[in-house]
This record gives structure tokens, C-alpha cells and sequence, in this order.
């Protein structure tokens, strides 16, 4: 397959391209961190002093206090999936703004249940020497529903627990 370059000019800048995408790596960092429960990665996304309001203002956290208390919240769950839907990224010199919905798909270890989650996450950044920082979130439900879950089965191969954290 031959691929040719579009001849169509964009209307963002380069630079504009790259720092929006910048902070669209913080937001993979963070969902993935969520996903393998890695409080490290998580740590890497805010500054020490973000101001984090989460559940609609119900808890409050600090970007140092954050990543060690809601990994050890995702405990009750197995298989755990974060999905990005319609982001928006404006940069502005050293800070940037994101508006984003995510989508958090959560397999109790315990029961069959899965859970979903919609919130809308708006977040403030700002560029610091080692890249950009999450300084302040706003983490807004949107809806949750439960539903049941079985054994995942492949005729010939088998099957697999998805409320397994290995699934």
C-alpha cells in the first residue's frame, strides 16, 4: 500500500500539535495508571499540591495524597478499564486546560457484577521542567449502571474469569 502525504494545510500550528499531545499523554498516563493500579505512574501526572476534587467535590485530595489512597480504593475490583471519549486540549503558553469524558469499566473480584461509570474530568496543567502536570481536576459522574458477567469462553480454548485482575 502506497501512502501519500495530504496537501491540506492545517490551522494548528506544529508546536500546537505536539504540546496538545503532550497532555494528552498525561491523560494515557493516568488511565492506564488506573488500570494496572500503578501508584508510581499515577504520581506522575499532578503536582505535589494539585488541588483534586473528585465525586462531584464529595472528596478532596492533594496530587501527593491522591495516588496511593485511590489505588488502594480499586482493591474490590478485578478486570479494571478506563476508555477516553471526545477530549479537548487547549494550550496557552505554560498551561493548558482538558475537558474529557472517560468511561471506567470495573469487574468486582467477588460477584459477578460489572460496573460502569461515565464522568466528565476537567483538568487545569501546567508545564513544569519534567512536562506537564495535572494542578487542579474537577471529576464529575455523569452515570453508573451494574449489570451481571459471566466466564469469558472460546469453543476450543476455553474460558476465563473476568473478574480476574489478570484478564
Amino acid at each position: 500500500m502506497t501512502v501519500t502525504p495530504s496537501t491540506s494545510t492545517s490551522s494548528v500550528p506544529d508546536g500546537d500539535l505536539a504540546e496538545r499531545l503532550a497532555v494528552r499523554d498525561v491523560l494515557e498516563r493516568y488511565t492506564h495508571a488506573m488500570d494496572r493500579r500503578d501508584a508510581d505512574l499515577m504520581r506522575s501526572c499532578f503536582t505535589p499540591d494539585a488541588d483534586l476534587s473528585y465525586f462531584g467535590g464529595l472528596r478532596r485530595f492533594t496530587g501527593s495524597e491522591f495516588a496511593d489512597t485511590f489505588v488502594s480504593s480499586l482493591e474490590p475490583f478485578g478486570f479494571i478499564d478506563h476508555s477516553v471519549s471526545s477530549p479537548r486540549i487547549t494550550v496557552d503558553g505554560d498551561v493548558a486546560a482538558l475537558d474529557v469524558h472517560l468511561c471506567a469499566t470495573m469487574a468486582l473480584k467477588d460477584e459477578p457484577v460489572v460496573l460502569v461509570r461515565w464522568v466528565r474530568v476537567t483538568d487545569e496543567l501546567v508545564r513544569r521542567p519534567s512536562g506537564w502536570k495535572i494542578a487542579k481536576r474537577r471529576h464529575v459522574p455523569q452515570l453508573q449502571y451494574e449489570s451481571p458477567t459471566s466466564a469469558i469462553d472460546f469453543p476450543g480454548v476455553g474460558g476465563m474469569d473476568p473478574r480476574s485482575s489478570n484478564a
